[in-house]
């Protein structure tokens, strides 16, 4: 092998500490793109060997999407490129993006694999290593507000309804002779009202009602005496002086 032979390869394989990508795809890899995994020394054979697999068959978990300060996609990456390849084989250690502009982009595949990623560009295949970004912490969600709790009840709820029982057989939930009791044990007759006959708080239909169903007729409301008119006070008075006058002759005439 010739000595421009020789420097030639050296010089096609050298390694830099630090590199600006600055103009993607104007010094692309030229290499083999699955091989330039092996150069990474660091990542464990089998892990290499199972990146290769992938590789060689195209199954990527991802494209992302590169800009100056950001690596999108549907996985959480840090915007650090390293260990890039370019030309014949050369490797540029840190690389940085700081000449592109906000509006500057460009697509790569994502290989990843026992938490070691490959990136290459699809512009430049420039084989080169990014790093997962650490999963955040979920935010701790505020404790739920405590429920009220229920007062009890201090009466009898009007209109409670039917007692338990009525329906399924149970025993009754109210008191016998309540007001709940009664007005619901009340048997509904039509074309006739109700009243209470026995001390248990029962009740038997009377024939010839006013046509409302359920309804306790009250006890007669005692009428007042008419108070007198002035003209029979008058009148009244009168006859007694009458009487006072004539039972005063009879004496005269005793």
């Amino acid at each position: 092998m010739s000595l421009v032979a020789a420097l030639a390869l050296a010089a096609s394989t050298a390694t830099l500490p630090s590199c600006s990508w600055d103009r993607p795809g104007v010094n692309p890899f030229m290499g083999d793109v699955v091989a330039a995994v092996d150069r990474y020394q660091d990542i464990p054979a089998a892990t290499r060997a199972k990146l290769k697999t992938r590789m060689q068959k195209r199954q990527y978990d991802e494209m992302v999407e590169i800009r100056r300060d950001a690596i999108l996609g549907k996985g959480s990456y840090r915007s650090e490129i390293r260990d890039m390849h370019f030309g014949a084989g050369s490797v540029c250690r840190t690389v940085t993006r700081s000449k592109w502009t906000d509006q500057t982009t460009e697509r790569g595949l994502v290989y990843c694999e026992d938490g070691q990623c490959i990136l290459v560009p699809t512009v430049c295949r420039n084989v080169s290593r990014i790093e997962r970004a650490p999963a955040r912490a979920a935010a701790a969600e505020p404790p739920l507000a405590k429920a009220p709790e229920e007062m009890p009840l201090e009466f009898e709820p009007p209109a409670a309804g039917a007692p338990e029982g009525a329906l399924g057989g149970g025993a009754p939930s109210t008191p016998p002779g309540s007001f709940s009791d009664l007005s619901t044990n009340a048997p509904v007759i039509p074309g006739g009202t109700t009243t209470p006959t026995t001390p248990g708080g029962g009740f038997t239909p009377l024939p010839g009602g006013n046509g409302d169903p359920g309804v306790i007729p009250l006890p007669p409301t005692p009428v007042p005496p008419p108070v007198p008119e002035p003209g029979t006070w008058a009148m009244f008075a009168l006859g007694l002086g009458a009487l006072s006058l004539l039972g005063r002759r009879r004496a005269r005439k005793a």
